[in-house]
């Protein structure tokens, strides 16, 4: 497997995750209008749950972008030689 698979993986693997928060964020908005008994604790939830899935995407897209950037010096390196 070259290196370039290698890293093809792993940004897809990220990318799925980072798919993944932004549903978890967009499901919890959801329940939190569908909750119509106390919608002030309904938000507060949905502000907890997004905050924390936020932290989550911030330190994952340092990654995708490293891995991005190897990858087209990857490609960059491979064309000229």
């Amino acid at each position: 497997m070259t290196e370039a698979e290698r890293i093809d993986r792993k940004l897809r693997r990220f990318r799925r995750i980072d798919a993944s928060y932004h549903a978890e964020i967009r499901r919890a908005l959801e329940r939190s209008r569908a909750e119509t008994v106390d919608p002030l604790k309904a938000r507060e939830r949905y502000e907890k749950l997004r905050d924390r899935a936020e932290r989550k995407i911030d330190r994952l897209l340092p990654k995708i972008k490293a891995l991005t950037n190897r990858r087209e010096e990857l490609k960059h390196a491979r064309g000229k030689g």
